[in-house]
């Protein structure tokens, strides 16, 4: 469809990029796919802008951009312009860290001013929003004392999407000094974050310190991915009884007992698992390094099998 809207009013009449500094001069549209798209205001006639509104739904400008109050993060965190907003706070304001709290959602956010609110109010401190686009953006959270815990992440994460009829998938940054080099730190979560968001079925809220695993992984050679899994894991299948159970023990700390709790299984047949595991693979999982690589190894199978 967009690839049709640029034949008719030509590539550089259209923009599927809102431009923190050009948006402004567009005329925004989003089709039944949720895909966004702006003309050229000068570009375009009544008759072709009314004709658009009957096929489309248009966007009012705060829906596309952020308010111009949070630019300066916003060019700093997207594109390391100026600097570190807090590098001239004072002192006695100044939180003891910082933690991002990266959100996106497939839908579009017609009024962000509602999503703040809710935010804001979940949060009962100073939080800033800093959107991307209509459809992402990053909550700065500034941490005087103790961040939220994962309980109460995951509540907000339900009552926005009951509330808000929002499904918003989140990825909790950690806590970094307000002075660091924050564009840095903020870029990597962010890639990690659209990394997950291109591999996850369920998307609620991710934890940067799991996926970060995971991105890793992505930066492999295609043949590594496909070959490793069956180079350490004897060809096993991902619905392997066996297999599952190494990769629950390894989550549980190498720790039969919380295996067998965890698994339902009695305590002999994990061990007995595990010893035929070892027993076909040749590899001893209480040792951390053949450890790591086996669930690296299942990992990628998981991965090849979503795929």
């Amino acid at each position: 469809m967009i690839d049709k809207i640029k034949m008719l009013f030509g590539s550089e009449s259209v923009s599927v990029t809102p431009d923190q500094h050009t948006y402004m001069d567009y005329l925004w549209f989003s089709t039944e796919n949720q895909e966004i798209f702006g003309i050229k205001q000068s570009s375009i006639s009544e008759e072709q802008h009314n004709l658009l509104e009957c096929l489309f739904t248009k966007l009012e400008s705060d829906a596309i951009m952020m308010p111009s109050a949070q630019s300066e993060w916003f060019q700093y965190l997207y594109f390391n312009k100026g600097h570190n907003p807090l590098l001239f706070e004072n002192e006695n304001t100044l939180p003891s860290s910082i933690r991002f709290i990266h959100f996106y959602s497939n839908q579009l956010f017609t009024n962000k001013i509602e999503f703040e609110d809710a935010i804001n109010a979940f949060f009962h401190k100073d939080v800033i929003v800093v959107w991307n686009s209509a459809k992402e953006g990053v909550i700065i959270e500034k941490i005087i004392d103790q961040p939220f815990n994962k309980e109460f992440l995951e509540h907000m994460q339900e009552i926005i999407a009951a509330d808000l009829y929002h499904d918003v998938t989140f990825l909790v940054g950690k806590p970094y000094s307000p002075l660091a080099n924050l564009f840095l730190y903020f870029d990597i979560e962010h890639q990690c974050f659209k990394k997950a968001l291109s591999v996850k079925k369920q998307k609620h809220i991710l934890w940067f310190s799991k996926e970060m695993l995971y991105y890793i992984l992505s930066f492999l050679p295609d043949d590594l991915q496909k070959e490793l899994p069956n180079l350490f894991l004897n060809d096993m299948k991902i619905d392997d009884p066996i297999l599952s159970t190494v990769k629950i023990y390894l989550q549980q700390n190498l720790n039969v007992t919380a295996t067998s709790k965890k698994a339902f299984l009695h305590r002999n047949t994990v061990q007995y698992r595990l010893d035929k595991f070892s027993e076909q693979t040749g590899i001893d999982l209480k040792h951390f390094e053949d450890g790591l690589v086996i669930f690296l190894a299942i990992r990628l199978l998981e991965l090849t099998n979503e795929n």
